[in-house]
């Protein structure tokens, strides 16, 4: 993915996260989870976006507060493109379906068209951090609206597995069996990031903006089918990673893209990568 081992290192953790002391000390967890090797893999990922991010950051901005993104909602952008832009692609899985065989073997039973279905498969799951592109939103809005009803009075905190589950319930159709797999799963409220989740919808916007322009200026597809993520990687230090807080998003987003925040990009995208793959067209 283009990650530098030399300047940064992986652990194992309860809850993925990324952490940097400095560009040159910046740390990545996931979560193994023996039976689904994708959840981990695209955690993996996510983290990685991340982890270039702050790899990346200007030289001349380290020892500085500036020295880090530019917001949280652009931080989170560009794990998300990683994730699903980058790795849920049917490209990225071309240039690397014969090395993923050397570590999965049991990969040759099935055909990188069926791979590519699996990987992108939509169905309500109870763990945020494991829901496909579709769904991953309605994880977000249902955090949002309990996030706001706390704030506002409106909601007891000895009444959160009880909303939480009416809200699964209501926004996906399941309901979590354990407050693990519901309420507790998140770090976020735990660590005081009261607010922090629309950050990842945000990114998701941002994400798709910046992926439009992108491909006017590369042939991305053909970068990813070939290995050269460093291309991409390029892309984003020139654009934004080098200038860590000293831009503003909005100032950033619209001078990359020639626009102000556009969510017709995010739509647009799902529409037709998942037309695609269910044949709606």
């Amino acid at each position: 993915m283009g990650f530098d081992f030399n300047r940064g290192v992986t652990a194992e953790s309860e809850h993925p996260f990324t952490l940097n002391l400095d560009k040159n000390d910046v740390r990545l967890t996931t979560k193994y989870i023996e039976n689904a090797p994708f959840s981990s893999i695209f955690s993996t990922i996510h983290e990685t976006g991340h982890g270039i991010y702050e790899q990346q950051v200007g030289d001349d901005l380290q020892g500085t507060t500036l020295a880090t993104g530019g917001s949280m909602g652009l931080h989170e952008s560009q794990s998300r493109f990683y994730e699903n832009m980058i790795g849920r692609s049917m490209s990225f899985w071309k240039g690397i379906y014969d090395k993923n065989i050397d570590v999965f073997p049991v990969l040759k039973e099935i055909n990188i068209d069926e791979l590519y279905r699996e990987i992108n498969r939509v169905e309500p799951s109870f763990i945020r951090t494991e829901a496909d592109e579709l769904t991953y939103s309605l994880h977000i809005m249902i955090r949002y609206e309990i996030e706001k009803g706390i704030i506002n009075g409106e909601i007891e905190i000895d009444d959160l597995p009880e909303v939480w589950n009416k809200k699964m319930e209501e926004y996906l159709g399941v309901v979590p069996e354990t407050d693990r797999d519901g309420v507790l799963q998140d770090v976020h409220w735990a660590c005081g990031l009261i607010g922090y989740f629309p950050s990842y919808a945000l990114g998701n916007v941002y994400a798709a903006q910046l992926y439009n322009t992108m491909k006017k200026d590369m042939d991305v597809n053909s970068h990813l089918e070939n290995g050269k993520l460093d291309r991409i990687k390029g892309w984003l230090r020139d654009r934004i990673h080098i200038y860590g807080k000293l831009r503003e998003t909005a100032e950033l987003i619209q001078e990359i893209t020639g626009e102000e925040l556009e969510p017709k990009y995010y739509i647009e995208y799902l529409k037709e990568k998942y037309s695609k793959i269910y044949d709606l067209d």
